[in-house]
């Protein structure tokens, strides 16, 4: 269920519930920015939201290679696609979930997003937030944001990604669920984003 090879034709995974509640959601598995966890972190999570009436999509996006808006469009573009079938499907809110670094790509579209791309609400589990160096899982920073920067550029990178710098008063509301004990994404990156989405 590790997908590490995804080409140019990413791809969404729709779930349809016998009886939809009105709620989709947008599912963004993580893996580092260097695989997508689409079993754990994508379908079994699908299987339990249809059981809950809710429909599902799962994105399996193209990893960045130091391309940072490359799985960032096309987590937006599975938000347009959802947005264009919402009535036809009977969708009323569509919410972003992510998962470590599909945490950080989550709550890269929920801070950086509009219009149609913008989500209602996100739900995210251990995320990456932060792109400090200090704080962040190194791996996620460095699949994400590449090589060859000078310095300067860099810093610009790290801060404009750094998703609890971007919270605005139009920063949906979230959920977050994260453990203190967590050896790969630490739990301040949950805590800093709480904070600024409290603010």
């Amino acid at each position: 269920g590790n997908i590490g090879n995804i080409s140019d034709y990413a791809r969404v995974d729709l779930y349809f519930p016998k009886k939809a509640n009105g709620q989709m959601i947008v599912v963004c598995p993580g893996g580092g920015y260097s695989i997508v966890s689409s079993y754990n972190e994508g379908v079994y999570v699908a299987e339990w939201m249809l059981e809950r009436g809710i429909t599902v999509a799962v994105v399996k996006y193209r990893l960045p290679n130091g391309h940072c808006m490359v799985p960032h469009a096309d987590v937006e573009n599975a938000f347009r696609y959802c947005r264009a079938n919402a009535l036809k499907w009977g969708i009323t809110q569509i919410g972003v979930m992510g998962f470590s670094a599909g945490g950080h790509l989550a709550s890269t579209i929920a801070t950086h997003s509009t219009g149609d791309a913008a989500p209602n609400f996100q739900i995210l589990f251990y995320p990456v937030i932060t792109m400090d160096l200090g704080f962040t899982h190194k791996g996620s920073h460095d699949n994400f944001l590449g090589e060859g920067h000078s310095k300067k550029e860099l810093r610009k990178l790290e801060t404009e990604y750094s998703n609890d710098l971007q919270v605005n008063r139009t920063t949906p509301r979230a959920f977050l669920a994260l453990s203190d004990d967590d050896k790969a994404v630490p739990a301040a990156n949950g805590f800093g984003y709480y904070q600024q989405l409290y603010k």
